[in-house]
């Protein structure tokens, strides 16, 4: 399955099998092109985005994620920075938690329950539990076989589609190059764990007023408002989303409010009340203000949304 999307309410299907929401955070230069292969143990997503947007899925029960990426571009995961050549790792129970940003290249391979087993009892059968979310840099001699495995295992999947016959053989190798994988993340966790705990926790505590927020996105809240609520300084909360999503809390909040209009706007729901009502209900409360900055964000008017007449995103 292949699939372009433009929206970020379209962005739904970019992982497979999970329940996934997106946020913009910038406008889109291009369209996102997601290519997709699933069987019944695991699934393979290679992910070209050419936004910068917050990503929040959860998993199916029992499954894990891992996220090799392959961009030039450091992107935020968990509060790790995530470099060219970083394993990215969600086990089950966890969700995935990051941004996409411009020229985002990433390969995510979803694990079923039983495969994730079995890649820990071959590595650290004394173990039960993988930890918390986690980021691990590859030997560049490993990532680069892991990606060339991986770019020759889509291409064969491609192909398979094609050949039904063929598709039994190139599923069992492409479950044996996975299990390597699942290996190679079972083998790196455990590392670093102090320092890890401590990036963990601050991406926690931007999920907890990310959570926070959607629930008061009709009230004029403010950054202390949040303090208070979560009992944290605004220091720590300030660092928190710099070093977990680059953006201060106040900067994030008006990317909220902007994405859930852009949602209501592209309902039919809103076609009997006024975009200043929308606005709103939204706790805008600088009306002057949000056409301007919605189209900075989205690159078309609030109206253009509501009527679908949306232009495509310029292309770089």
């Amino acid at each position: 399955m292949v699939h372009r999307l433009d929206e970020p309410e379209e962005f739904g299907v970019a992982v497979s099998g999970a329940t996934l929401t997106a946020q913009f955070l910038e406008p889109q230069a291009q369209p996102t092109r997601i290519e997709q292969f699933q069987s019944p143990d695991w699934v393979i997503d290679f992910h070209e985005a050419h936004v910068r947007a917050r990503i929040l899925a959860g998993l199916p029960a029992g499954w894990a994620s891992l996220g090799i990426m392959c961009g030039d571009r450091p992107s935020p995961w968990y509060g790790f920075e995530a470099r060219r050549g970083t394993m990215v790792c969600t086990p089950p129970g966890e969700m995935i938690d990051g941004c996409t940003v411009p020229a985002f290249y990433c390969v995510s391979i979803g694990f079923s329950p039983r495969l994730w087993e079995r890649c820990r009892q071959i590595t650290v059968p004394e173990r039960s539990v993988f930890g918390g979310c986690a980021a691990h840099s590859l030997p560049a001699d490993v990532f680069t076989r892991l990606l060339q495995q991986l770019q020759q295992a889509g291409r064969r999947l491609q192909q398979a589609t094609l050949a039904p016959l063929r598709a039994r053989q190139t599923a069992a190798e492409v479950t044996h190059l996975v299990g390597e994988i699942g290996v190679i993340a079972w083998a790196l966790t455990g590392e670093d764990a102090r320092t890890n705990d401590s990036l963990r926790n601050r991406a926690r505590l931007t999920r907890r007023a990310d959570v926070w927020l959607r629930e008061h996105l009709g009230q004029a809240v403010r950054v202390p408002d949040v303090c208070a609520a979560l009992q944290v300084s605004r220091r720590e909360l300030e660092y928190a989303f710099r070093h977990t999503l680059d953006l201060s809390p106040q900067e994030y909040l008006r990317t909220l409010r902007l994405n859930a209009i852009h949602c209501v706007l592209r309902g039919r729901e809103s076609s009997d009340r006024s975009l200043l009502e929308i606005a709103l209900e939204h706790g805008v409360t600088h009306p002057g203000r949000f056409a301007a900055q919605y189209r900075a964000l989205f690159g078309h008017r609030p109206s253009e949304t509501r009527k679908g007449k949306t232009p495509p995103p310029s292309r770089t």
